[in-house]
């Protein structure tokens, strides 16, 4: 049991290390119709998904037609957009029926 929760214990510093300069690094920001015009450019991904945080900023999702790519943008409410995370492979999840008719 000590030898497993030690295994444990490394595993997270490691994954914790690994990660580090990716959360240290600086934010990619700048103004939203420039990021979108580079996003689509460079990855034909377009705005799929769009809400709006408490503080009045607005979150938006955006992807490649065919899935390989995503990103998601935040735009702050006084006028940066900043990339907070990109990636591979989405998948669009099956609606599901509520209610009676479900």
């Amino acid at each position: 049991m000590l030898k497993t929760l030690s295994l444990i214990a490394v595993m997270a510093g490691a994954v914790t290390v690994a990660t580090l300069p990716d959360a240290m690094a600086s934010p990619v920001c700048g103004d939203r119709s420039k990021v979108i015009d580079s996003l689509s450019a460079k990855y034909s991904e377009e705005p799929v998904a769009v809400g709006v945080t408490s503080n009045g900023g607005v979150i938006e999702v955006l992807k490649a037609p065919d899935g390989q790519t995503w990103t998601i943008l935040f735009t702050y409410p006084s006028g940066p957009s900043c990339l907070v995370a990109s990636g591979e492979a989405w998948q669009d999840l099956e609606e599901k029926l509520n209610g009676p008719a479900a």
